[in-house]
């Protein structure tokens, strides 16, 4: 009966979220997405390649590919009913993933292209075989290890699930058996990271640096507030102070129960990287998402019996609806394809040049955006971001128009060593932004401003005509 009931929720929660996708536009975020995929590579800036890899099998149907997402939330919640009732039953499973549904980054992750729902996928499909590989099936060690090679292709976070198992089975005199079947679930971890740590190690860790050593053991109680608040939005707050207040009772239970066991195996460790991640000012909630399920699945079993209680997993989850319906019932955002149009409108105003102007945004989400909307699937980028001497994203990786290509053709007779040429050299361009940075002021002849628009959040955007490109002097 709850697998009937469970399958009905499911399905229109999915319709649900499908008509959200239906209504709305691709936020810029999915549009970076978009552009990866049009661009792929072993790793990106924001993580592994899988995400982008997704969305090109779709081909040049991104809406096919938004609309997907959706689908994958359902497949995800499948999961976790089945991990879940695999442990329990069918009571603790439906209330577990209920609560999953409920949840503000869930409903967030299920609506819009990203790595989060597929990642939970491959996590609780893995979890479900390492289930099996735990109760003496030691060959569903190997199917378990695949499952987190894939998810791994998604976000790197999903490491610390397979780490606490590995942990705990090397600390446990009981499971030293299944130190041979560990090995065939790392290997396949380790070859689906390999793509993304050596395209990282080529490029010196830039894109997964965050700081020093010494900056990484800062306590930054500005930063933690916000992350904190940023936390509490994610998960609403009820479920926040569940989350970690969690942790203790099934620690103590661990020491008696098998079942609680393996869900502390399963999730201390990325709890406790979540915990440092907030305490430290960083994001904290995909490690969070990857220590979620065990964590209330063992809370949910424990108290779902208890009257007393079953007033509070109501609360919880009507809470958690109404903080992630507040952001999923809001206004819809700007209208990207009409601040795109008006970009058009200004190239039309462009004074005439040897070959076609081009564009600039401010900030790599803006450049993604409107970039979807303009369209071209060539090696450029439709849409730059301003020259910059740092590496912080992956436009800096793209080509770009101050870039300069190799060619035998002397371009100064005085300089005849020079073996290079900006092909963008006297072009013109119109830069979108709240602000004109030097880089722009500096790189062309003439700057004029032509029009003001309403951007996100109320905020006005400038659109400027910028005349003949002659690359920043040096």
């Amino acid at each position: 009966m709850k697998t009937k009931l469970l399958f009905l929720v499911l399905l229109a929660a999915t319709a649900c979220r499908a008509g959200w996708v239906w209504m709305h536009e691709a936020a810029p975020a999915e549009a970076y997405f978009w552009m990866c995929s049009q661009r792929l590579a072993p790793g990106f800036f924001d993580g592994p390649a899988g995400t982008a890899v997704l969305v090109r099998a779709f081909g040049d149907s991104f809406e096919a590919a938004r609309l997907f997402w959706p689908v994958l939330a359902f497949l995800c919640s499948w999961a976790a009913w089945i991990f879940v009732r695999r442990i329990y039953n069918e009571d603790a499973a439906f209330l577990a993933v209920v609560l999953l549904n409920a949840l503000p980054v869930f409903n967030e992750s299920a609506v819009h292209v990203g790595p989060l729902i597929p990642a939970l996928i491959s996590v609780f499909t893995a979890l479900v075989f390492a289930r099996l590989a735990w109760e003496g099936r030691h060959w569903a060690w190997v199917l378990s290890g695949l499952f987190f090679g894939v998810g791994l292709l998604f976000r790197y976070e999903v490491a610390l699930v397979p780490a606490g198992l590995t942990v705990a089975v090397i600390i446990s005199r009981r499971r030293r058996r299944d130190i041979a079947g560990l090995a065939a679930m790392v290997v396949p971890c380790a070859l689906a990271l390999w793509p993304s740590l050596a395209w990282n190690a080529a490029l010196e860790w830039i894109p997964i640096a965050g700081g020093t050593w010494k900056s990484a053991w800062e306590f930054r109680p500005g930063l933690f507030l916000q992350g904190l608040a940023g936390f509490s939005g994610a998960f609403s707050v009820l479920a926040a102070g569940v989350f970690f207040f969690g942790m203790p009772l099934l620690v103590r239970s661990a020491r008696i129960h098998a079942k609680s066991h393996f869900l502390l195996a399963s999730c201390a460790i990325a709890w406790v990287w979540c915990l440092y991640l907030l305490l430290h000012g960083d994001d904290a909630v995909t490690a969070a998402m990857m220590a979620f399920l065990p964590l209330f699945a063992f809370l949910v079993a424990s108290f779902a019996e208890r009257p007393a209680w079953k007033f509070g997993w109501v609360a919880l989850i009507a809470l958690a609806l109404a903080t992630g319906g507040a952001s999923l019932l809001a206004p819809r955002g700007p209208d990207w394809s009409s601040v795109a149009e008006e970009l058009h409108a200004a190239a039309r105003d462009l004074p005439a040049s040897d070959q076609s102007g081009f564009f600039i945004a401010e900030e790599p989400d803006l450049a993604a955006v409107l970039g979807y909307h303009i369209g071209g699937t060539s090696v450029c980028p439709p849409v730059f971001i301003p020259e910059s001497p740092d590496l912080s994203n992956q436009f800096g990786l793209w080509p770009s128009y101050a870039d300069f290509v190799e060619t035998d053709k002397v371009t100064d007779e005085y300089f005849t060593e020079q073996k290079g040429v900006n092909p963008f050299v006297g072009r013109n361009a119109v830069y979108i932004g709240r602000e004109l940075p030097q880089t722009i002021k500096g790189a062309f002849t003439e700057v004029v401003p032509f029009k003001t628009i309403s951007g996100p959040g109320g905020k006005d955007l400038q659109i400027f005509l910028c005349l003949g490109y002659e690359t920043l002097p040096l």
